[in-house]
C-alpha cells in the first residue's frame, strides 16, 4: 500500500494543494495571534488585555459565515473552484493589513480599518476550511487518520513559519516601528504557490459521482459535530492561541522569549498530530479524540499552574498533549457528512464553533475580574474538554461507520 493512498494519481495535487493552502491560511491567522499583544498597543492603546484580544476575536468572528457561504459554493460549484477563490481572498486581506496606519497616525480609524480587515480575512479563512479539508479527505482511499493529522498539522506548520519570523524580527530595534508589518507582507508571497498547485487539482471522483440531493438533507449530523468543534476550539483558544496574550501581557515575557516558547510548542504539536492521526487509524477517530481530550485537559491545568517555574518544560508537555484531540478533525468531519453536503457540513461545524469559541479571549478577560488570569483560562479550557467529550459521546465511531467511502 503506498504511503499516500490517493484514489487517482492526479489527485495527489488535491492533497498537496489543500495542505499548502491551509498552511498559509494558518500563517495568516498565526500572524495575528503572535503579534496580538503588539497590535493591541498599536491599534487599541489603553485597553490592555482586551486590546490584545480584539484582533483575534474579529478574525474568528466571521469564520462561521465564511464556512457556510463557501461550503455551499463548494458543494454546488465544486471544491477546486472554491479553493482558488479563498486563497486569493485571505492573501489580499493579510497584505492590506501590513499597510495600515496605526492609532498614533490616524486615531480611531486605525482600529476600525484593522477590525474590518480582520472580519474579511475571517470570511476567507472559514471558506478555506470548507474547500481544503473536503477536497483533501475526498482524495484519499485509506490512511485517512494519519493524513488528517498531517492536514490539521498544517495549522501548526503555518504557526511555526510565523514564529520563526517573529522571533527574528522581534529582536530588531525597528520591530515596533515597522518590523511587524513584514510578518503580514510575507503572508502574501507563498500563497502564489498554493494557487499554482490548486490550478492542477481536479474534482474528487466521489464528488463527481455524488447523489444530487438538496444540501440541507445531508446536514443532520451538524449539531453533534458542532458540539465537538466548540469544545475543541474552546480548548485551543484558551490554550495555545491565548498564550501569546498570557505570556506577553500577563507574565510580561519579552517577545523574543515567548516567541521561542511558541515555536517549540508548535513544533512538538506537529509531531503530536501525526501520532494522533496514526493511532486514529487503529483505535478509531472517536476513541483517539476522547483520549486526546483527557490528556489535553490535564496538560492545560499543569501549564497554567506551573509554567512560571519551568516555562520550556511545561510548554513542551502542553504542546504535545493539547494537540492530540483536534488532529482527528478533518477525517472525523469528512466521515460524518454525505458527499452532496460535505463541504457545507465541514465548514459550518468547524467554523461555526467560533460563534462561541471565537470569544474565548473576551470570556477569559471577563472572568479575570473574578479569578486570576491563569485560573480563568484553565476554567475555559476544561469547559471545552467537557463539551467536546459530550459531543463525541453522542456521535458514532466514524472509522467503522463512515459517510465517506472512496
Amino acid at each position: 500500500m503506498p504511503f499516500f493512498p490517493f484514489h487517482m494519481g492526479s489527485q495527489r495535487f488535491n492533497f498537496v494543494g489543500a495542505y499548502f493552502s491551509w498552511l498559509m491560511d494558518s500563517y495568516d491567522l498565526g500572524a495575528v495571534v503572535v503579534t496580538s499583544a503588539l497590535l493591541g498597543k498599536l491599534f487599541f492603546p489603553g485597553l490592555g488585555l482586551l486590546g490584545a484580544a480584539i484582533p483575534i476575536v474579529f478574525t474568528v468572528a466571521s469564520r462561521p459565515l465564511g464556512g457556510l457561504l463557501f461550503g455551499l459554493l463548494a458543494d454546488s460549484r465544486g471544491r477546486r473552484y472554491t479553493l482558488i477563490f479563498t486563497v486569493l481572498g485571505y492573501s489580499a486581506s493579510i497584505g492590506l493589513t501590513a499597510l495600515l496606519p496605526t492609532y498614533a497616525q490616524v486615531g480611531i480609524l486605525a482600529a476600525i480599518f484593522l477590525s474590518l480587515l480582520r472580519l474579511i480575512q475571517g470570511l476567507f479563512i472559514g471558506g478555506d476550511v470548507s474547500s481544503s479539508f473536503t477536497i483533501a479527505m475526498e482524495s484519499l482511499s485509506s490512511r485517512r487518520g494519519l493524513l488528517s493529522g498531517l492536514m490539521q498539522s498544517g495549522t501548526l506548520a503555518g504557526f511555526v513559519l510565523v514564529d520563526l519570523l517573529f522571533v527574528y524580527l522581534a529582536g530588531q530595534p525597528w520591530f515596533i516601528t515597522y518590523g511587524w508589518r513584514i510578518i503580514f507582507l510575507v503572508g502574501v508571497l507563498p500563497a502564489a504557490l498554493a494557487v499554482v498547485i490548486r490550478a492542477k487539482a481536479t474534482e474528487p471522483k466521489v464528488f463527481l459521482e455524488r447523489e444530487r440531493k438538496p444540501i440541507i438533507k445531508g446536514l443532520r449530523p451538524l449539531a453533534q459535530a458542532l458540539l465537538v468543534m466548540i469544545g475543541f476550539w474552546l480548548m485551543i483558544y484558551a490554550g495555545p492561541q491565548y498564550l501569546p496574550i498570557y505570556f506577553g501581557t500577563v507574565l510580561h515575557y519579552s517577545p523574543t522569549f515567548y516567541g521561542q516558547l511558541l515555536l517549540y510548542m508548535n513544533l512538538i504539536g506537529i509531531f503530536a498530530m501525526l501520532v494522533s492521526g496514526t493511532l486514529a487509524d487503529v483505535i478509531g477517530r472517536k476513541a483517539m479524540g476522547i483520549a486526546g481530550l483527557i490528556i489535553g485537559g490535564i496538560v492545560g491545568f499543569l501549564l497554567y499552574r506551573d509554567v512560571i517555574y519551568s516555562p520550556l518544560l511545561y510548554v513542551l508537555i502542553f504542546g504535545f498533549g493539547i494537540n492530540l484531540a483536534s488532529a482527528i478533525s478533518p477525517a472525523y468531519l469528512a466521515e460524518r457528512f454525505k458527499t452532496f453536503s460535505r463541504a457545507t457540513g465541514i465548514g459550518s461545524s468547524y467554523n461555526g464553533a467560533f460563534a462561541v469559541a471565537g470569544f474565548t479571549p473576551l470570556i477569559i478577560s471577563s472572568l479575570s475580574s473574578l479569578y486570576q488570569v491563569s485560573e480563568a483560562a484553565t476554567i475555559v479550557l476544561v469547559t471545552g474538554v467537557v463539551i467536546a467529550l459530550i459531543g463525541l459521546g453522542l456521535g458514532p465511531e466514524t472509522l467503522r461507520k463512515s459517510e465517506l467511502q472512496v
